[in-house]
C-alpha cells in the first residue's frame, strides 16, 4: 500500500510507533483512534469540538491524562509535539507513567497494572479492529462511534491505506 506523504502527521506517527516496536496492526489500531479523536486532522494541537476540553492526538482531558502529560513535558524538558504525545502514550501503555496510590502505598501505572498487561497483549493480536477497540476501552475510554466514524472501521481503513 502507498504510505502517507513523508511530511504528513500520519507518517510521522507511523514512523515513531515503528521505532518503538509496535506492529503494523497495532499502529493501525492506534491510528484509527487518533483519527476519530482528532476528527481526521491528526493535529497534535487539536482541541475538542463541542463542550469537552480534550486536547491533542488522544484528546487528553483535564480530569484524566492532561495533567500527567503536562507534568511529563515539564519533567522531560520537552515541547508539546506529535513526538512528545506519542512518547507519553507509549510510556503510559507500558506502565512507565505512574502515580502514588495511597491505598497500596506505592507508585502504580495510571492505567492500572492489569490494564497495562491487557493492552500489551492486545497489541500482539492479529485483528486491527480488536486492537482499536481495546485501545479505546483501556486508554481513550471514549465512545466507539461518533459522528465522524467508528474506531474499528477507521483502524481497518488506516491499515489498508498505510500497510
Amino acid at each position: 500500500a502507498v504510505g502517507a506523504g513523508t511530511d504528513s502527521p500520519q507518517q510521522e506517527i507511523i514512523d515513531l510507533l515503528k521505532d518503538k516496536g509496535y506492529s503494523d496492526k497495532a499502529i493501525a489500531g492506534i491510528l484509527g483512534n487518533i483519527e476519530l479523536e482528532t476528527g481526521g486532522t491528526f493535529d497534535y494541537k487539536q482541541e475538542e469540538v463541542g463542550k469537552g476540553e480534550g486536547y491533542g492526538l488522544f484528546q487528553f482531558d483535564p480530569g484524566g491524562m492532561l495533567p500527567y502529560y503536562n507534568k511529563y513535558l515539564e519533567e522531560s524538558g520537552m515541547e508539546d509535539s506529535i513526538s512528545s504525545q506519542i512518547d507519553f502514550m507509549d510510556k503510559v501503555v507500558k506502565g512507565d507513567i505512574t502515580y502514588y496510590n495511597e491505598k497500596d502505598e506505592k507508585e502504580v501505572p495510571i492505567l492500572g497494572g492489569g490494564n497495562v498487561d491487557k493492552l500489551q497483549e492486545s497489541f500482539k493480536k492479529d485483528d486491527v479492529a480488536e486492537i482499536a477497540k481495546d485501545f479505546n476501552t483501556i486508554f481513550e475510554k471514549g465512545k466507539m462511534e461518533t459522528g465522524y466514524g467508528k474506531r474499528d472501521e477507521l483502524a481497518e481503513k488506516n491499515y489498508s491505506l498505510f500497510f
